[in-house]
């Protein structure tokens, strides 16, 4: 019998302030609570923000956050993540690599704020960073969209129909950007604020071809499905 992994996912989960070298990169609590400031005014010089996937109270930015240099330091170090770290697990030849930041913004989540299920077509990863979080200000979900046959093997402890991660300040999530995800909502009175992007990377010459295109409006991905707040499917 031969047991395959079949199109396997690929996501990354990296924690700082937790190490020297985070220190050092200067990826500390301090500079994350200078990044928070910067997101309040932000939100100042623009209250209203703009309506994407967040939905009940929270609000997001525009695009630009790669172009605000109080966010230089930890834009840099994401795109090392993506060209140094996650490329050459997925067989780029280590130094090869490069990762440029398509779009990204900012987000606020209030009580009672969450975020619809939705992807990031027509990029290669896409990617939170949490700027203030204390893990129960509601999960980031990750769903596998084909559920369908899932929902036929309910005890099957090796097949699950979504993944939790539950953030915490200094939390990067890294996935590629067709993968539905969702955040839950916030049952809790704290404000939890992160930075959300997508990247693209370089065609390679390595055998790993990898080309990236614009990417589309979350309202254009074309759901043929519904899903619920706790991002359990409806109407099937």
């Amino acid at each position: 019998m031969a047991i395959k992994l079949v199109f396997p996912t690929v996501t990354v989960a990296k924690s700082y302030l937790h190490k020297e070298i985070d220190f050092k990169k200067g990826m500390t609590a301090e500079y994350f609570d200078m990044c928070k400031k910067e997101i309040d005014a932000m939100r100042v010089r623009d209250p209203q923000g703009r309506r994407r996937s967040n939905a009940g109270h929270g609000w997001q930015s525009n695009d630009g956050i790669d172009d605000n240099p109080i966010f230089n330091k930890l834009m840099r170090e994401i795109k090392r993540v993506v060209a140094h770290e996650l490329m050459p697990y997925l067989g780029a030849v280590p130094g090869t690599a490069e990762c440029k930041m398509h779009n990204s913004w900012a987000n606020i989540n209030y009580t009672h704020g969450w975020n619809a299920p939705h992807l990031h077509n027509g990029c290669f990863y896409s990617g939170v960073f949490y700027i203030k979080a204390d893990g129960d200000e509601g999960n980031i979900r990750f769903i596998d969209t084909h559920f369908k046959v899932v929902g036929n093997l309910p005890n099957m402890p090796r097949i699950r129909e979504s993944e939790v991660e539950s953030p915490r300040t200094g939390d990067l999530f890294l996935f590629p950007s067709g993968l539905m995800h969702m955040v839950e909502p916030n049952t809790t009175n704290k404000d939890r604020y992160s930075i959300s992007f997508n990247c693209e990377t370089n065609d390679l010459d390595s055998g790993l071809r990898i080309k990236s295109s614009r990417v589309l409006d979350e309202e254009n991905c074309g759901f043929n499905f519904e899903i619920d707040e706790s991002g359990k499917p409806i109407n099937l």
